[in-house]
């Protein structure tokens, strides 16, 4: 007989999102309100994030800060254990892409990708997780598409995504005899803002076009990736996918990293970089 894990209720559990101002976390930080869950809202300052506590009210909390700044998260969990008596959930969504060839792309930019989308992710989740462990439950960070096959002019980006990917093995590993749970989501093309911004450059738009189709490049909805975050609370899942085909690349990710070179040469992805964006010198 296979074990079945018990379902987590939502309802009157205290759930931390970040990067919750719009997209996707905006969207999952109402379905966790609509289904009785108290949100506790984070992302940078902006009017997005103002209007947000207005329209989430006095059952939520919604703190600006900066995901990278760990004495900031630090306080962020304190405030949501003040005011509710409790965390429960942590949904690790904040991140950045930055596009561009690695050899032209400033090193700060590159960094900063690494620092919101590893850092972050770590600064937000490890100061909840004797929380999580206390109240048994469930930790969700989002990876995507980009940790399984590589990601040409977004290689900081598929670096970071693939570091949750490893990450939320493990800890789900570590969290096995507490009564707690974490996993990560997978996500293809969502139609978020950051997609807006990473087709908004020549090249990317053409290798995006072209990929090949096993890819699945049709775009979801940021309230579909929510409804995906939410079932992996509830089944306190180890992984789940916004598109099939994500699922089945996760599956045979071995076999996909032998075809890198066939797949660089049918598209001719150097050629069509260094042909925008010169040599390294």
């Amino acid at each position: 007989m296979i074990f079945k894990r018990e379902k987590l209720i939502i309802k009157d559990r205290v759930a931390l999102i970040t990067g919750a101002a719009n997209g996707i976390g905006l969207a999952t930080a109402k379905q966790i309100q609509a289904k009785g869950g108290i949100p506790i809202c984070v992302d940078l300052p902006s009017p997005e994030l103002d209007a947000l506590a207005n329209d989430l009210g006095q059952g939520a909390l919604v703190v600006p800060c900066d995901v990278s700044d760990a004495a900031g998260m630090q306080r962020v969990v304190a405030q949501a254990v003040e005011k509710f008596g409790r965390l429960d959930i942590v949904v690790a969504n904040a991140g950045i892409e930055k596009v561009g060839p690695s050899w032209k792309m400033p090193a700060a930019e590159f960094e900063q990708v690494l620092q919101v989308n590893i850092l972050g992710v770590y600064r937000t989740i490890q100061p909840a997780l004797k929380q999580v462990m206390k109240n048994k439950g469930h930790v969700v960070a989002v990876s995507s598409i980009a940790a399984v096959i590589p990601w040409p002019l977004a290689a900081a980006y598929g670096g970071s995504k693939a570091f949750v990917d490893s990450w939320m093995r493990s800890l789900r590993m570590e969290l096995s005899g507490t009564g707690a749970t974490a996993g990560a989501v997978y996500f293809g093309f969502i139609d978020t803002n950051m997609m807006k911004r990473a087709k908004s450059n020549k090249v990317a738009k053409n290798l995006l076009r072209n990929i090949p189709s096993i890819a699945d490049t049709k775009p979801k909805t940021p309230e579909r990736a929510a409804k995906v975050i939410i079932a992996h609370i509830e089944q306190r899942s180890a992984r789940r996918f916004s598109h099939s085909k994500v699922r089945l690349l996760l599956f045979f990710r071995g076999v996909s990293q032998m075809t890198d070179s066939v797949i660089s040469r049918h598209m001719s992805i150097g050629k069509s970089i260094t042909d925008h964006y010169g040599q390294s010198s």
